[in-house]
């Protein structure tokens, strides 16, 4: 019987590694899995053994206030490392733990598949040599990954995009003047940034008859959407599917993150905004280096979709204006978004990373 070890770090983490291990025990139920995750993991079968939970952070200043319960899990990971090292350790996204503890890992003889690895071609270029020194086998989730990793001496290999697998079979079919927000996931992200959303939002409601819909992603304490509720107004109602949200919005306001694809997938008109706090901006300014943040502009290497970064509310409201109503901006968006799914390709990541997966357990991967 093997047994593989999971890390990962946050909501969106804890998705996608949900997914895979769910494909995976469908593939071979057998295998046993214990995890750092949360709800998505627990759900597919794994026995979590620390709780993500209290992981997730956003931006440098933001996730220090983390590093005692990351010292924890890092521990409690390499005890089980010790103790019973698994067959194969998986760690899914969130590089600042999971990089050290693929390097941990390999040190003790463990092979090491790391699905969703950290965006080394965006900043820190110096991991490459982690990622060289960490990893049997990188799997990739963005088309440009795969030779980017490659070329630096990386083996890697593109599975697709799990975010194809969560929105499969939804399509937009919009109401006439419904608008979504999405401000995130995590705590500071929403009160940083679900404000600056709905402040937005409420300038294009002037002369417009507009609806809003908030989407609130899992484990979100509804309290933490008090200000953003307030800046909307009383008809704006919360929903807790996220892709309900995108296919009944004529356009969406969206923090940058895996929402952005999403929306690009059901097919949805957005506008992206970002803020983090200003010494956060200030580092990222010096070590990002790519020229956008949002998923879609990224994939297909042009601005498809306005973006937002440090910028306030009216700069919002006036980038989103113009795609409410049919023109040339909105049409320009529409065509961008097929442009994105033709390069993501078809739905099924998590079942190629499992049977991955599972070809280094059984020995069967170079």
């Amino acid at each position: 019987m093997s047994t593989v070890a999971v890390v990962a770090g946050e909501a969106s983490g804890d998705l996608h590694a949900g997914r895979l291990v769910a494909a995976l025990r469908g593939l071979a139920p057998d295998v046993q899995v214990w995890a750092v995750g949360g709800e998505g993991l627990r759900a597919a079968g794994a026995r979590v053994v620390f709780g993500s939970e209290a992981l997730a952070g956003m931006g440098l200043v933001e996730a220090a206030g983390r590093l005692p319960a990351l010292v924890r899990a890092r521990a409690e990971v390499l005890r089980r490392f010790e103790a019973a090292p698994p067959d194969l350790f998986v760690p899914v996204d969130f590089g600042g733990l999971n990089l050290r503890l693929a390097r941990a890992a390999r040190r003790r003889g463990i092979r090491v598949v790391y699905f969703i690895p950290p965006k080394v071609w965006a900043w820190g270029r110096w991991r490459v040599r982690a990622l060289r020194e960490g990893v049997t086998e990188a799997l990739v989730v963005l088309p440009f990954e795969e030779a980017f990793l490659r070329d630096a001496g990386v083996p890697a290999r593109y599975v697709g995009s799990p975010v194809a697998d969560h929105v499969a079979g939804r399509r937009w079919r919009p109401e006439p003047g419904r608008v979504g927000v999405l401000p995130g996931s995590r705590r500071g992200e929403i009160l940083r940034i679900g404000p600056l959303l709905a402040g937005a939002a409420a300038l294009l409601a002037r002369g417009r008859d507009l609806r809003f819909s908030v989407a609130r992603a899992p484990g979100v304490d509804p309290r933490w959407l008090d200000e953003t509720l307030e800046l909307l107004g009383p008809g704006a109602e919360v929903v807790d599917d996220a892709l309900e949200v995108m296919e009944r919005s004529t356009l969406v306001l969206a923090a940058s993150g895996t929402a952005t694809l999403e929306c690009a997938l059901v097919g949805v008109p957005h506008v992206v905004a970002y803020r983090v706090s200003p010494v956060t901006y200030l580092v990222g300014r010096v070590l990002v280096r790519v020229p956008f943040m949002s998923l879609p502009n990224l994939i297909a290497g042009r601005a498809v979709v306005p973006e937002l970064i440090q910028r306030p509310a009216s700069e919002v409201a006036a980038a989103a204006a113009p795609l409410l109503e049919d023109g040339p901006a909105r049409a320009r968006v529409l065509r961008g978004l097929d442009e994105v799914r033709r390069a993501v390709g078809a739905p099924g990541a998590s079942e190629r990373a499992a049977r991955r997966v599972l070809a280094h357990i059984e020995g069967e991967a170079p």
